[in-house]
């Protein structure tokens, strides 16, 4: 799974891109500022419905510009392409298309276009709040399994009518919702449990390979141990009435990363926490390729070129492994050349909004005088 094309309307910066891009390595270079980094937003936003930068419409699109449109022709299968299509503007409805027909859900597009971001924020999944990790297993389960999706839908459903009726201190009404929360969530929990399972050993592996540890995963399912979500409920139900929301539950779970007994973040420094972040999304991709046959297209942004040059070829050749699309954007990257010169790669420059395709020859030629 690939994206052949990407157009890009009156977004951020960016007036008017068209881009044809290479099934594997794209690398996008420019000055901090140009736009970079609103091309890999606008192939988020293709596959979230958001931006990675908020939920504020107007700072997305242009300057007294109405509306920004994002197009792109998917690579699903071998000959088997399908559009997809997403206009935000501020004086109407916005529109989600996928193959010229409309659709309501943005999950639509997250089905058929798995995407990886990794940039500064991604230390989040590590330093920010439970949120985060709640949401790395549940991009994992979703992609992965297909009922999983509306099984997160439905007890957030739930949940919501549960906290209004706790707001408005009707205890008829909050325990009418008792039973179905506590059975969908013990579900959520169970399958997350699974997920980690599966995959800890394989993020260990690709771990090992940039950094000299093994860490642990313990999973807070949200709710003491030795309880059922039933009896959790229940035994918490004065304390949710007077909170006026429910503090227990899969929504309140958590995930711990731990190396010896002690949290990553006393372990490792800060470069080899990013290493431990890649790992952990490089993994979901190979897990989800080896479950489902499809690729997670990923997006590294802003890309620092003194990268030692052992792990450079690590996460290089783990992404080469699992044939994905990449974008990268950085102010050099010629230094990457060297490790995928023999793949399809495609080199784009920006300057002020305005991209152009660039020629890998002057490159190459570098690469070669610098050999000899």
């Amino acid at each position: 799974m690939s994206i052949k094309t990407l157009s890009i309307y009156t977004f951020r910066n960016l007036g008017e891109v068209h881009l044809s891009l290479s099934p594997f390595f794209n690398l996008i270079v420019g000055e901090n500022g140009a736009g970079k980094s609103s091309i890999l937003e606008a192939v988020y936003f293709l596959s979230h419905g958001r931006s990675f930068r908020g939920n504020i419409l107007d700072p997305l699109i242009q300057f007294q510009q109405e509306k920004m449109v994002l197009q792109a022709l998917i690579d699903i299968e071998k000959e088997n392409e399908v559009s997809i299509g997403v206009l935000k503007s501020l004086s109407e409805e916005g529109q989600i298309k996928i193959g010229g027909n409309s659709c309501r859900s943005a999950a639509e597009l997250a089905a058929l276009l798995p995407v990886q971001l990794l940039n500064a924020d991604s230390f989040d999944l590590l330093n920010g709040g439970p949120s985060f990790r709640r949401q790395w297993m549940d991009w994992g389960l979703f992609h992965v399994e297909q009922s999983y999706g509306e099984l997160w839908r439905q007890y957030h459903r739930i949940l919501k009518q549960r906290n209004a009726a706790l707001k408005k201190q009707d205890d008829a009404s909050v325990h009418c919702w008792d039973e179905a929360l506590a059975q969908m969530g013990e579900q959520m929990a169970s399958r997350r449990v699974d997920y980690i399972d599966a995959i800890m050993p394989l993020c260990n592996t690709l771990f090992s390979r940039f950094c000299d540890f093994s860490f642990y995963f313990q999973y807070d399912r949200g709710w003491g141990a030795g309880l059922s979500l039933m009896e959790a409920l229940k035994s918490n139900f004065n304390r949710d009435r007077y909170l006026g929301y429910t503090s227990l539950g899969p929504h309140r779970a958590d995930l711990c990363l731990s190396i010896e007994n002690k949290a990553v973040q006393a372990i490792l420094s800060r470069g080899q926490q990013k290493w431990l972040i890649y790992s952990l999304k490089l993994a979901q991709g190979l897990w989800l390729q080896a479950q489902t046959g499809k690729n997670s297209v990923y997006l590294l942004d802003d890309v620092p070129a003194e990268w030692d040059e052992q792990r450079q070829e690590v996460l290089i050749s783990i992404l080469r492994g699992m044939e994905a699309q990449v974008l990268i954007t950085g102010i050099d990257l010629s230094y990457l050349l060297e490790l995928i010169i023999d793949l399809p790669v495609k080199m784009f420059h920006v300057e002020r909004g305005v991209v152009k395709e660039q020629t890998l020859e002057n490159q190459l030629s570098l690469i070669g005088h610098s050999g000899g």
